[in-house]
């Protein structure tokens, strides 16, 4: 839910402390977000953080800290030139658009005054972040949008910036009772709120005033919300299906904080870091389909090769029926001789190319024997590196699918870094990565449960587990590494590890799943075999059928 126009008044109005602050530090950690670590005179340090993400679009100030990209971004490389040092002039929102524009004075390279402005425009997946200079050029911005990409305006640097398109609505702070009268007969609040006043949206009006309100009540209520927004007269809130609100909704329940920034902190936290996971999850899962497809269609390739052994056998046999053949054979398409492979010999007739002799018709018979005897001996070789790649794949497809962590997706990056599906830039510079820890389940006699999230943690678990304690994988096909830490489970833990393994396996909507389990010291991990291939011996076999309310109410709930 991204920020509306009353919102972003009551931010700006709040942010007024920050006026005449310098600007120390500029980070950019990721393609929505820009923070300004500002210097000022009242507050001391502080951090801005100007977000354009489509949902999450605000401006708030904020305590938490944010790791910059291994390799800074153009952009901020132009900010941190251009913004460290100077000063805030002011910070106002255009009209009551969801625009916010702060204005910066500091010094050129040659010691001159120098003017620059920050624009931020909050407007959902159209939301942008500028940089123009004192004659109102764009020096640069976030998103760039050219002519050929059909957008209303060019957003490209050296260009001169234009204001978005701004639709005729009456000021909340400026418009009469008459004036909203004329609005108000006939219609719902929820929808001429929205249409005739700036700075709402559809879910604010909504709580504005609800639809039960009598007829003659619903203006004055509005003017009244509007006279104590214009006074400064805030009262920051949640709520459930309206995001923030810088006022007390009329008919819902509500949760209150003492500013707007307190508000938009517990509101968005958890939403950012599930648009990092998303991003994250995205990327990965685009990776892994591309590779995914193109291997399946070598695969298919292979295997259509071996289907035609037929045609192989058949090349051979025209080939040597040709070599007892007599004669020049003249400009014929085709001969008919005896197949004397057969009990009694059978004629046979064999296509001839025109062309050339019928025994240079036999050596190029040979020739294409030979050659696509090769290439299905290859094919064999072959089709058996392609299913454990493909396996490799759907294994990882699963895995990304199970993160819930940056870090697990940073673990699977690097792994497909190392197996050449993603190309490293020589340029990043590696940081240490803290350590992921696998999925954790409880039984009711409170034996732990293990599930490995990527090949790394699928690895250490089977490395660092007790050798006689219980692994865990399904079948034949793709899942997690499952560690029941006990040595001796009784037949009810055993049955939920099993459930446990199906679930986050290939096969987790299916029934009667079957389940290998063996001890830790039967499970080996091949010599230069892929990231979490394993063999195991001794096993048994279990045929489970999940059920995630059943499984879930066995998670440890600090994992959820």
């Amino acid at each position: 839910m991204a920020t509306d126009g009353l919102s972003l008044f009551a931010c700006i109005r709040e942010m007024q402390p920050l006026v005449g602050g310098k600007i120390e530090k500029v980070q950019q950690p990721n393609k929505d977000i820009l923070i300004l670590h500002i210097h000022t005179l009242t507050r001391g340090r502080v951090k801005l953080m100007l977000c354009i993400h489509a949902e999450n679009g605000r401006m708030q100030l904020i305590s938490r800290n944010f790791e910059n990209p291994e390799k800074a971004p153009a952009f901020c490389m132009l900010l941190r030139k251009h913004l460290i040092g100077c000063r805030i002039a002011s910070i106002e929102q255009a009209g009551l658009n969801r625009i916010a524009v702060i204005s910066l004075n500091g010094k050129d390279a040659f010691l001159d005054a120098m003017q620059l402005q920050i624009v931020v425009e909050l407007m959902g997946r159209h939301g942008n972040l500028f940089l123009l200079d004192a004659d109102g050029r764009i020096m640069d911005c976030m998103r760039h949008f050219g002519i050929s990409e059909q957008a209303a305006r060019i957003c490209l640097p050296n260009v001169p910036y234009e204001k978005p398109p701004e639709a005729e609505k009456l000021s909340p702070f400026s418009a009469t009772k008459e004036q909203l009268d004329s609005y108000a007969r006939g219609r719902m609040p929820r929808y001429w709120l929205s249409d005739a006043v700036h700075g709402i949206s559809r879910l604010c009006a909504e709580q504005i005033v609800s639809d039960d309100t009598p007829e003659d009540e619903i203006v004055p209520s509005v003017l009244k919300v509007f006279s104590d927004l214009a006074a400064g007269r805030f009262s920051p809130c949640i709520v459930a299906n309206a995001g923030i609100l810088p006022f007390v909704p009329k008919n819902a329940s509500y949760r209150s904080f003492p500013s707007m920034d307190e508000a938009q902190d517990a509101f968005y936290r958890s939403r950012d870091e599930q648009a990092i996971i998303t991003r994250s999850r995205t990327a990965l899962r685009s990776v892994l389909e591309h590779a995914k497809k193109r291997t399946e269609k070598r695969l298919t390739e292979c295997m259509q090769t071996i289907g035609d052994a037929s045609r192989i056998e058949r090349d051979r046999l025209y080939g040597e029926l040709l070599t007892g053949v007599k004669g020049s054979g003249g400009s014929r398409s085709s001969i008919v001789v005896q197949n004397y492979y057969e009990n009694p010999p059978v004629p046979i007739e064999i296509p001839l190319d025109p062309k050339f002799s019928v025994s240079e018709n036999a050596r190029r018979y040979f020739k294409r024997y030979q050659k696509n005897k090769s290439a299905r001996t290859h094919a064999l070789e072959q089709s058996e590196a392609l299913r454990e790649e493909l396996d490799y794949l759907k294994c990882q497809l699963l895995n990304v699918a199970a993160c819930t962590s940056e870090e697990e997706f940073v673990e699977i990056r690097d792994e497909l870094i190392r197996m050449h599906y993603i190309r490293e830039n020589n340029q990043e510079r590696r940081r240490t990565q803290a350590k992921s820890r696998p999925m954790r389940y409880r039984t009711d006699r409170g034996t732990e449960i293990f599930v490995g999230k990527n090949n790394l943690q699928n690895e250490q678990l089977v490395r660092t587990s007790d050798p006689n304690a219980t692994w865990l994988h399904a079948k034949g096909i793709p899942s997690s590494h499952v560690i029941l830490n006990s040595g001796e489970p009784s037949r009810e833990e055993l049955a939920l590890a099993a459930k446990i393994c199906a679930f986050h396996s290939e096969a987790s909507a299916s029934e009667n799943v079957p389940v290998d389990y063996t001890l830790v010291k039967y499970v080996k991990k091949p010599s230069g075999s892929r990231p979490g291939f394993v063999n195991y011996f001794h096993q048994h076999t279990l045929y489970v059928t999940p059920s995630s309310d059943e499984i879930l109410s066995y998670r440890v709930r600090e994992d959820l």
